[in-house]
């Protein structure tokens, strides 16, 4: 939850809105390391990048449950509100990262999966971060290969 938190407000100190997105990404074969959620990352936020000329803060978790050899992630990302208006231009954004991976991964959007969010709008701020808070839950973490991260979170640093 301190990375929410902090990357969260990170953005928020450089945008008075952000718009908050949360998917899932959930592989076909077994991953003993988190290359492919990493290539996917960075694919992801060069598309992002360079659609809304804006700064990216991200957050993803690696979930798997013990009768299953294929992990899946929970992400979030979070943009310049001014600039992307809804979830509709991420999720074009994420399938043109997910068709330019070595390896297939799937997406899901859960329901309510996009919120606006503004810095002097603390309910704004608080409906988001309980959404969020989903990707700090504790089962089904841990069942992963040794030295194999369980998260991880972009460093945007506040101005």
């Amino acid at each position: 939850m301190n990375k929410i938190f902090e990357q969260m407000n990170n953005i928020l100190t450089i945008y008075s809105k952000v718009l908050v997105v949360r998917f899932d990404l959930r592989t076909t074969q077994p991953m003993k390391d988190n290359k492919l959620i990493n290539e996917f990352n960075k694919k992801f936020k060069q598309k992002l990048k360079k659609q809304y000329n804006c700064e990216v803060a991200y957050i993803w978790v690696r979930e798997q449950t013990l009768t299953s050899n294929n992990p899946h992630y929970h992400c979030a990302v979070m943009i310049n509100g001014h600039k992307a208006q809804s979830s509709f231009g991420i999720a074009k954004a994420i399938t043109a990262a997910i068709n330019n991976l070595s390896q297939p991964l799937s997406v899901y959007y859960p329901e309510n999966n996009a919120y606006k969010i503004k810095r002097a709008d603390a309910e704004s701020v608080q409906r988001a971060i309980y959404r969020l808070s989903y990707l700090a839950k504790k089962e089904t973490k841990g069942n992963r290969p040794l030295f194999t991260s369980d998260y991880q979170a972009s460093r945007l640093k506040a101005i």
